[in-house]
């Protein structure tokens, strides 16, 4: 038996952490708080910067969701969240029947803060209609 060189190990290549997350959670009064829940516990890799505006961006859309999109707890939303060159997207898609965006009236109307918040917070944001209804938006590092 002779001895012969071993090769050297190739070293191993870096994992790099996962930037995309994915969430189905039935709708109804505790959807937002699954929501928020479920971001704080899985999106380590979202900027600092960034953390405070997706927690409360999104959990406004699952609201809206609820609210006006009328997802009860035996319908699902969905939650994406991915890293973007920039910063951030999240996307939360409803059976709701969709909507036109359209500014507020008035500023001392008790709520529809939802997407006055994503408006001023979002780099962009958009809503898309197929079966289901999404809204979307990207949130940009300083």
């Amino acid at each position: 038996m002779t001895n012969s060189p071993r090769p050297a190990l190739a070293p191993t290549p870096s994992v790099r952490p996962r930037r995309y997350l994915r969430l189905s959670i039935a709708g109804g009064p505790l959807a937002p708080a699954r929501a928020r829940a479920w971001l704080q516990s899985g999106a380590a890799w979202v900027p600092e910067e960034l953390e405070a505006d997706l927690l409360l961006l999104t959990s406004e859309l699952v609201n809206n969701s609820v609210v006006h999109g009328k997802a009860r707890e035996d319908d699902v939303i969905e939650i994406e969240v991915r890293a973007t060159p920039g910063g951030v997207r999240a996307c939360v898609t409803d059976p709701g029947p969709g909507f036109s965006p359209q500014r507020r009236s008035r500023g001392d109307e008790p709520g529809g803060w939802g997407l006055e918040l994503v408006e001023r917070l979002a780099e962009r944001w958009g809503v898309e209609r197929a079966e289901r209804t999404s809204v979307w938006f990207e949130l940009a590092r300083a």
